[in-house]
């Protein structure tokens, strides 16, 4: 059974992502109400809005925090089948260097759950969005960079 879309989920869009540690190294996860799946905090920027500016707003929104430094990781291109259409987007991937405020829940109605969780415990989790995905992929490949 398909999710219950919006509209904006069946339009191409931007979508962004932020990897939030906490001081062990651990990373913010949340519990997806409508897809089902464990991931990092994810969203969409608006029609016209930078991936930056809507990674701050998505995070201020989700988490109650007000980001001082992010850096880009990556960006990829994902297409996904909904609703009998095509719908591209651009993922752009940011680690989360600096923030101000305490991370709270501010969307218990779309994320059930919100912890910080280790690497080892994420990779036990069989349903886990793309952006998390891919976050733990590079994640794991630059471990004996830090």
């Amino acid at each position: 059974m398909e999710p219950n879309y919006t509209s904006e989920d069946l339009k191409d869009h931007i979508a962004i992502a932020g990897v939030i540690k906490d001081s062990f190294g651990n990373i913010l996860i949340q519990k997806h109400n409508k897809y089902g799946f464990i991931t990092i905090p994810i969203g969409k920027a608006k029609y016209g809005q930078t991936a930056e500016c809507g990674l701050k707003e998505e995070l201020f929104e989700e988490c109650d925090i007000i980001l001082s430094d992010f850096k880009l990781i990556l960006k990829k291109d994902y297409s996904y089948l909904r609703e009998g259409k095509l719908i591209n987007l651009v993922l752009h991937l940011f680690e989360i260097i600096s923030y101000s405020g305490i991370i709270k829940n501010k969307e218990i109605e779309k994320h059930s759950e919100q912890k910080f969780m280790s690497l080892e415990d994420i990779k036990n989790y069989s349903y886990l969005s793309d952006a998390t995905t891919v976050s733990y992929t590079h994640l794991r490949a630059h471990e004996t960079d830090s």
